[in-house]
């Protein structure tokens, strides 16, 4: 199942400035915004200063997308961001990361 993506600047600008709740793990940064639809779109801020390989920003993708299909998210306008540099690329400590990210969202 294919997730709705946030499109162009002016939707990720409304989600910065008008943001309903925000939360981090480690690097991540999640940002979550009430939408008028019936879905949840998703956008994804990796820059390739903090994360150099492709391989890991492709990973970093789908482990957000997979944990915002799993939840049960409705009409939210979702961003990740990575915040900070990961030096070394552990997929265990991003796991790590993104469990806790899951968590937070389901308290939602």
């Amino acid at each position: 199942m294919k997730i709705p993506a946030l499109v162009g600047k002016k939707d990720f600008d409304n989600v910065f400035k008008n943001s309903d709740t925000s939360f981090s793990s480690g690097p991540f940064l999640v940002i979550l915004k009430k939408n008028e639809i019936s879905s949840t779109r998703t956008g994804i801020i990796i820059q390739k200063k903090f994360v150099k390989l492709a391989v890991n920003r492709n990973y970093i993708k789908r482990k957000f997308r997979e944990i915002i299909m799993r939840s049960k998210l409705n009409s939210f306008d979702a961003v990740l961001m990575v915040k900070n540099k990961i030096e070394e690329f552990d997929k265990l400590k991003v796991k790590k990361n993104f469990i806790e990210l899951e968590s937070k969202i389901e308290k939602i």
